[in-house]
């Protein structure tokens, strides 16, 4: 992991900038949500899960303005333990702390387990290979160096962000053409929405990145703010 001496204290580097975190916090936002949720979305919303990506979006950015403030003042890699060791101290800190790193070994699992789905379906040898893999190769590249990490994140992002607008485009002449109202039942309109919420906070990884950005007290709460309203426009075309 890249770091300098500082007034005898390890720091992180600051190496990122702006159009780097954004991209990260949108590729993390897009990968969740349309490769390996929206299947699962459609099934319980049917026609208006745009409404609850619409409704998740919603929520998530109340959150993210709370992550503004809080990242412009205590910009550090800790992020939740950060804010809530501050407001309550060490112990609750801690705890939250602990609560962020099992949902991200969750989180994390979840798109595992949908790229090595996906691998196993072109390559063979079995969902668990390529999700292991991803773990292994990922680990060590983020061991190496944050600038790799986020050069090969902004590639991932161009990637996804090439596919979907491929889909919306083949799409857009069919604009129209169905009920965007008709759902199996209300409840599934809001079940598909806790299911969306978790993959917008994917905007929580621009937060944790802030000791590494430049000038992250301005940077760190523009990213975010690009980042939400970005996929949540993009949503809303590709679900229409």
């Amino acid at each position: 992991m890249q770091v300098f001496l500082m007034e005898g204290k390890y720091e992180l580097k600051k190496e990122l900038n702006l159009l780097e975190i954004t991209l990260v916090g949108i590729g993390n936002i897009l990968g969740a949500g349309i490769y390996v949720l929206m299947g699962k979305a459609a099934g319980l919303a049917g026609n208006m899960v745009w409404f609850s990506f619409l409704f998740a979006g919603v929520t998530a950015a109340l959150s993210a303005l709370s992550y503004m403030e809080l990242s412009s003042m205590y910009p550090r890699a800790g992020a939740e333990y950060e804010f809530v060791k501050r407001a309550f101290g060490e112990r609750v800190g801690l705890f939250a702390g602990l609560l962020v790193v099992y949902f991200v070994v969750i989180t994390s699992s979840a798109v595992a387990l949908g790229f090595g789905e996906y691998f196993g379906n072109l390559f063979g040898g079995g969902n668990l290979v390529g999700a292991v893999g991803l773990f292994v190769g990922l680990s060590l590249l983020m061991v190496y160096g944050i600038k790799e990490s986020a050069r090969l994140a902004i590639l991932i992002t161009l990637i996804e962000l090439s596919g979907l607008l491929i889909i919306i485009y083949v799409g857009f002449p069919y604009l129209g053409t169905v009920n965007y109202f008709e759902a199996p039942n209300l409840a599934g309109i809001f079940e598909a929405s806790t299911l969306i919420f978790f993959a917008f906070l994917g905007f929580e990884d621009i937060v944790r990145l802030s000791q590494e950005t430049k000038n992250a007290e301005k940077t760190t709460p523009k990213a975010l703010l690009i980042a939400i309203f970005f996929a949540l426009v993009l949503y809303q075309y590709f679900t229409n």
